[in-house]
């Protein structure tokens, strides 16, 4: 094997067969190494990701590695693989190092950790969660600390954000009608403002969303909204917050193509306020 690149004197990169390039890393593995030395792999080498073309992806290896020892980006890819296969999805590759950095400042802090749990992570994101709070458990194993409950949230949430094939639609249609529709509407939302710093914002919107979502499971019917006090105050809301139109949107669309219901005014107004909240919180962090 060719040596492309020595990140640092336990990981490199290499030139395989068939034009593939491959991360291995052990100990003394890179000591002294320069692009073009022929290399092999030896006892205790391990072959970390295979088939890597993205310069991007290398380049931000390149620079966790500067920061980050070597054993936190080991933790992470095994965490990522056992979520893979027991969440049956695919993730983005950029969660290797996200994570790998999420948990070194997370061992880090461990002294002083206070975070909190959020609630609706748990109850929008049960699989995740669940699959989050081992990789905790793993992490305290690894690095002889004890995380902070609020941690296994936050994972869960990396998870949710570089999902980039869904969890199969079995396991899908097996969650009840509000979490299904409440997990995706949430997506959009994060998606789109971001994920707020004080949990108190997500979870108003999410007791809003599954008041709303499960008043259209037991009756769908469009209610029909006569008061046009509300649609000019949501009309005033809007033009002073002109950047949550495309997010309100985005909602409503969602309501009428996937549960056929039609948000009157009164219904957009409730939720652009929460969407401010989120906005303003998210802002915050």
């Amino acid at each position: 094997m060719e040596v492309v690149k020595a990140f640092n004197n336990n990981v490199v990169l290499v030139n395989i067969k068939n034009h593939q390039q491959a991360i291995l890393f052990g100990k003394g593995i890179g000591f002294k190494k320069q692009p073009g030395d022929q290399i092999n792999k030896g006892k205790g080498v391990q072959t970390f990701i295979k088939n890597i073309k993205d310069p991007e992806w290398l380049n931000s290896l390149s620079n966790l590695l500067g920061n980050v020892p070597l054993e936190y980006l080991a933790v992470s890819k095994n965490i990522v693989d056992h979520a893979e296969k027991k969440l049956e999805t695919k993730f983005n590759q950029f969660l290797i190092i996200s994570l790998a950095d999420h948990i070194y400042f997370a061992v880090r802090r461990n002294s002083n950790n206070n975070i909190s749990s959020l609630t609706s992570v748990k109850n929008v994101y049960p699989l995740e969660y669940g699959e989050a709070k081992e990789s905790v458990k793993r992490i305290n194993a690894t690095f002889n600390v004890k995380l902070a409950s609020g941690e296994t949230s936050l994972i869960a949430i990396h998870f949710v954000e570089n999902e980039i094939s869904p969890i199969n639609e079995e396991q899908q249609t097996n969650k009840n009608y509000v979490t299904l529709h409440l997990s995706k509407i949430l997506q959009i939302i994060i998606r789109d403002l971001g994920y707020p710093a004080k949990p108190t914002a997500l979870e108003r919107l999410t007791v809003h969303l599954k008041f709303l979502i499960s008043q259209i499971q037991t009756n769908n019917t469009y209610l029909n909204d006569k008061s046009q006090d509300n649609k000019q105050i949501l009309d005033s809301f809007l033009k002073q917050s002109p950047e949550l139109k495309g997010t309100l949107k985005k909602v409503q669309d969602y309501f009428f193509q996937e549960m056929d219901y039609k948000l009157n005014s009164s219904e957009r107004l409730y939720l652009v306020i929460h969407l401010k909240q989120v906005e303003n919180s998210s802002q915050d962090e």
